[in-house]
């Protein structure tokens, strides 16, 4: 599997024979890929070659062989709504399971995760998540998710936030690369929790 970052909460994973998008938008450019799972409800930010479905909604489906779970989370806490803030948008969390890979990204979610949340999530190989200064999710708040999670590897992609929230794990001496790429699930870390940040692909 290779997995790619596009900015924002845009990633590609390319596995043996589906690709999978997740959240294509404008920054994005043009990437491939046959399933795209889009939590960003803006049909226009979606410019994905070869793709055959559009996941946009939450529910449990397969699509060419790939199973899918999405469900509905927030962009904003309801606390903040309820202090005065604007009205919580929704976005969507997607699990799949791509070549025995078990992946979650969390869309653009803004909130603590309720215990029935990290339930629906559970068994975990790869988290993928924004977080951090300029993003909807604070370092602190991210690293209790990661916690609740507990995924065998977090991915994130570079940006403002990024120093911010690898400091708060105490893994700010990562190095970025461009891609990560594995050959099986026994390639991922099973005695301790691995961090990967991905610079975004020309």
């Amino acid at each position: 599997m290779d997995i790619t970052w596009q900015g924002n909460t845009c990633f590609v994973c390319k596995g043996k024979d589906s690709t999978v998008v997740i959240n294509p938008d404008l920054q994005a450019g043009k990437v491939r890929g046959q399933i795209v799972l889009s939590s960003l409800k803006k049909e226009d930010t979606v410019d994905v070659e070869y793709m055959t479905q559009l996941c946009d909604w939450p529910g449990e489906y397969e699509v060419g062989g790939v199973p899918i779970v999405a469900f509905q989370a927030w962009k904003t806490s309801k606390k903040s709504e309820e202090e005065g803030g604007k009205k919580a948008d929704s976005t969507l969390i997607f699990r799949f399971d791509l070549d025995g890979i078990k992946i979650c990204h969390l869309g653009e979610l803004g909130h603590s995760l309720t215990s029935d949340m990290v339930k629906e999530i559970g068994d975990t190989d790869i988290l993928m998540m924004n977080a951090g200064k300029g993003t909807n999710l604070e370092s602190k708040k991210a690293v209790e998710i990661l916690e609740a999670i507990d995924p065998r590897m977090l991915i994130i992609g570079t940006g403002e936030g990024k120093k911010e929230l690898m400091k708060e794990l105490g893994a700010d001496q990562v190095e970025e690369m461009e891609s990560f790429s594995f050959k099986s699930r026994n390639d991922l870390p099973e005695s301790k929790r691995g961090y990967i940040v991905l610079s975004k692909t020309e």
